[in-house]
């Protein structure tokens, strides 16, 4: 539906110019500001507007009559389109009129929002966002990689790179009608405090007073920004932060066309929405890429070992060396990976989490770089226990629950017994983050009951090459007590496994 501008006229048998913005519509009640002698008024307009009464009619004004005026193309120059207004008296004489010069603008202030990689013009979708396979609406990338500097972009002012460009959004805004704007109108862009928290504009140089040639000219502390009215504008736009618990991921740009006054009044906004995309986990069913595994002074057996696995696969093998680690050998503890995709750039990222042991440095100071992501969460101390490791994160495969599909499989998590008020779980900052991803709503499964309490210590998922494609592994305590039971039947009962070793016993369910 079409903005509608109201505008209030004197009949004082002048000039006045107006400025129309296309696709938008602009209401004249005639009978308001009308003399008191009138009772008939005509309407005489130029071929280039349109209105819903007659041009020329004698009409009367007891009906309180409201114009409906539009034009469908921006001028060329000022004051092309025409209309009086007449006001008459009983004899159909006039009384006094009011004529209406209108200078016609398009305004568009565009995104990609059918994910194309193409910013189109006043696509419909522009300003909402819809999930899945059928959905719509811009999405924004969190540049949380480090293109330039030892800091992610996402908590830089500045762009250090024209690599970095690549990892934001673009936003375009056209115009069309005379080369400048009339005297009294200025156009201005402008975002909340809200959403300046979780994204930043930058523009081409545009100004011989701004520094550097792509000025940050929207962030938090400049919400707004006057710009020329110039034929086509592009803007780079940078997301800063996933969505959380108290930010749906949502971000709302606006334009408008203001009208000087007190106060200065918008007379017409143009509004587009980016979606910040989610972090996506991958599960270990994919096949492997690069594997990461810690050296320490007592595993050069294991380290011989998968040296020689990996080689077989085929993939990549990265040892964490010990004055790395610091003895921390729990890779999976440490660090989870996943990946962000926008139409138009796509890395990995890694989640770091908030154990806090020896290992912490390595994802931020050894992975984070050019298109490659980092994102952690420091929760309060008291929240932090052995559930906040990442061997108590894993993610499905595509799987569809209750006829809802999952394309990207599901997250599963452990925690305390439902209800239980002194049980251990996952931080709330965590779980929060992991649940306004949206996309692999996530999975709790009692977990407490185990001393260290990860999901990876009784679950795990395997491929297969049937048509489901995997597997779920269950660890049973039973049938490893019974496997004991038989076993001191047997006359084994004294016998010690694995003696001088730490180890578990496990026994897989398929």
């Amino acid at each position: 539906m079409p903005q509608n501008r109201t505008l209030t006229v004197d009949y004082n048998g002048e000039s006045t110019e107006v400025l129309y913005v296309v696709g938008t519509q602009l209401s004249i009640n005639v009978y308001r500001t009308a003399p008191s002698e009138a009772e008939f008024f005509s309407v005489v307009y130029s071929d280039n507007v349109k209105c819903n009464v007659p041009c020329g009619d004698i009409l009367p004004l007891k009906d309180h009559p409201v114009l409906v005026l539009s034009m469908s193309c921006a001028s060329a120059e000022q004051g092309e389109g025409k209309v009086t207004i007449n006001m008459l008296n009983n004899q159909i004489m006039r009384l006094t009129f009011a004529d209406l010069l209108l200078t016609a603008v398009e305004i568009s202030l565009d995104v990609d929002a059918d994910q194309d990689g193409k910013v189109e013009k006043n696509n419909p979708n522009k300003a909402s966002w819809k999930w899945g396979p059928d959905g719509f609406g811009a999405i924004l990338l969190v540049n949380c990689d480090c293109d330039s500097g030892k800091r992610p972009d996402n908590q830089k002012t500045y762009i250090g790179t024209l690599e970095d460009l690549k990892d934001m959004a673009q936003m375009v805004l056209r115009t069309a009608g005379p080369k400048k704007l009339p005297e009294g109108y200025s156009l201005k862009l402008h975002m909340s405090a809200h959403d300046a928290e979780a994204a930043q504009v930058f523009t081409n140089r545009f100004s011989k007073d701004q520094d550097g040639d792509y000025p940050l000219i929207l962030a938090s502390g400049k919400l707004s920004r006057e710009i020329s009215f110039t034929e086509e504008m592009t803007f780079n736009v940078s997301g800063l932060k996933f969505a959380d618990k108290d930010f749906a991921g949502l971000v709302r740009i606006h334009v408008s066309l203001l009208q000087q006054g007190s106060p200065e009044t918008a007379i017409f906004t143009d509004t587009v929405q980016f979606k910040m995309t989610p972090w996506i986990m991958t599960p270990n069913v994919q096949d492997p890429l690069k594997v990461y595994i810690c050296r320490t002074p007592d595993n050069k057996n294991f380290i011989d070992g998968m040296t020689t696995l990996v080689q077989k696969v085929g993939c990549e093998l990265e040892i964490i060396e010990n004055e790395i680690n610091r003895g921390d050998r729990w890779t999976q503890d440490e660090m989870e990976f996943g990946y962000i995709d926008a139409p138009y750039q796509s890395f990995p990222v890694v989640f770091n989490s908030p154990r806090e042991r020896e290992l912490d440095n390595f994802p931020y100071n050894c992975l984070m770089g050019p298109d490659f992501g980092y994102v952690t969460f420091k929760p309060p101390r008291d929240e932090v226990n052995s559930l906040e490791s990442f061997g108590n994160l894993e993610v499905s495969p595509p799987v569809t629950v209750n006829g809802k599909k999952y394309p990207l499989g599901r997250i599963v998590h452990g925690g305390a017994f439902p209800f239980q008020t002194d049980g251990r779980n996952m931080s709330s900052p965590t779980r929060n983050f992991l649940s306004a991803q949206v996309v692999q709503e996530p999975v709790v499964l009692f977990t407490d009951w185990l001393y260290v309490g990860h999901v990876d210590e009784f679950l795990s998922f395997v491929p297969t090459k049937d048509i489901k494609g995997f597997r779920l592994l269950l660890a049973s305590p039973h049938a490893a007590y019974k496997l004991l039971q038989r076993l001191q039947k047997e006359g084994h009962g004294q016998a010690r496994f694995f003696e001088g070793q730490l180890v578990s016993l496990n026994v897989w369910l398929l």
